[in-house]
C-alpha cells in the first residue's frame, strides 16, 4: 500500500481542447480520440507528475468539487490508464479500486455527477480522412465513402 500513496501519475503530452463541460483529447500516436467528462478531465489536468494521489484528491476539492473522495480520484486514474491517457504504470488497474456500483451506493445519488466517464474512440488518420468521399458523392464501392456506404443510386451516404 505504501508504493500507491507515492504514485505520482503523469499526463501523456497529447493535443487537447475543451468542448462545454469535457475535454477531447486526441492522441496522435495511436490515432485514438479521448472524451473526458469534467470530473476525468480534472483529474487528468492534476496529474503533473509532482503530485500524489492525496494531492491531487485535496486539489480537487479545494478547486473543484469537495465531495470527490480518494476513491473517486482512484477509479478516475485507472480509467485514464485504461485508455492510454497516463505515463505512469504504478496506478492501480481497475480491479484493484471500487467499481462504480460500489463507489455509488457509499456516496448516493447525489454526486452521482462527479464519477469519472472517459469514452475512447478511433480517429482515422489525416491521409485516411482526406481520401474518402463525402456524403451524396458519386461512388463504386463502399470504401469510397467515408461512410462506409455506398448507396443505391451509386451516391455516398
Amino acid at each position: 500500500m505504501q508504493q500507491k500513496e507515492t504514485v505520482k501519475p503523469k499526463r501523456l503530452d497529447v493535443f487537447s481542447r475543451e468542448v462545454m463541460d469535457e475535454l477531447l483529447i486526441y492522441d496522435e500516436r495511436t490515432h485514438l480520440g479521448h472524451c473526458l467528462n469534467w470530473t476525468a478531465a480534472a483529474v487528468w489536468r492534476a496529474c503533473d507528475g509532482e503530485r500524489t494521489i492525496a494531492d491531487i484528491t485535496r486539489h480537487l476539492q479545494a478547486q473543484v468539487n469537495p465531495d470527490i473522495d480518494e476513491q473517486t480520484v482512484r477509479i478516475t486514474l485507472s480509467k485514464l490508464k485504461s485508455a492510454g491517457l497516463l505515463l505512469d504504470e504504478n496506478i492501480p488497474a481497475e480491479g484493484e479500486t471500487l467499481s462504480r456500483r460500489e463507489v455509488m451506493r457509499r456516496i448516493g445519488t447525489i454526486t452521482a455527477l462527479a464519477l469519472p466517464v472517459v469514452t475512447t474512440m478511433l480517429m482515422p488518420t489525416p491521409a485516411r480522412a482526406a481520401s474518402c468521399f463525402p456524403p451524396l458523392h458519386a461512388c463504386n464501392a463502399n470504401t469510397q465513402c467515408c461512410s462506409g456506404r455506398c448507396g443505391v443510386n451509386l451516391l455516398c451516404l
